[in-house]
């Protein structure tokens, strides 16, 4: 599996939910061409979650630079996502981002930031960076797949 980096919001005491690349974006794209599969997360749980405010909660997608230390511009297509289930919207399941592209030759990553939304707003509350993909012109046009894993459970993507 390729590697990424995890985190909770600044000022988080504690995680209350785990974020993983389901399929990740890919390693190489030509600018402005959308890739081939959608960009899956999937959000669980980490224990009892403490807020019990928690109606739903929400995926964001970001480009980040290749550091990941500030944000990008030109990633385009579906850019936020509900989470959820076979059951509708949920606090645990998939969210999915489709069609992306990024505009600009360059080496990225993309940055997905769960949000959980309550009666009072929306609350940030993790994130994931994927790997590095690297924008150029010699990219191949159709993207093979990086691994991923399935899980085998009534919640499949």
């Amino acid at each position: 599996m390729v590697s990424h980096s995890a985190g909770s919001s600044p000022g988080s005491a504690s995680r209350e939910y785990g974020i993983t690349f389901e399929i990740e974006p890919p390693a190489a794209v030509r600018p402005g061409t959308p890739f081939t599969l959608p960009v899956v997360v999937a959000v669980r749980p980490v224990g009892s979650p403490s807020d019990r405010s928690v109606q739903h909660l929400v995926a964001h997608v970001s480009l980040r630079t290749e550091a990941g230390t500030s944000v990008a511009s030109g990633l385009a297509g579906t850019l936020t996502s509900s989470v959820r289930s076979r059951r509708g919207n949920a606090t645990s399941g998939y969210a999915h981002f489709r069609p992306l592209s990024i505009g600009q030759p360059g080496r990225y990553r993309i940055r997905v930031m769960l949000g959980a939304a309550s009666h009072s707003g929306v609350t940030t509350k993790e994130y994931v960076d994927s790997a590095v993909i690297h924008v150029h012109e010699g990219a191949e046009a159709v993207q093979c797949p990086r691994p991923y894993r399935i899980y085998r459970g009534d919640d499949r993507p």
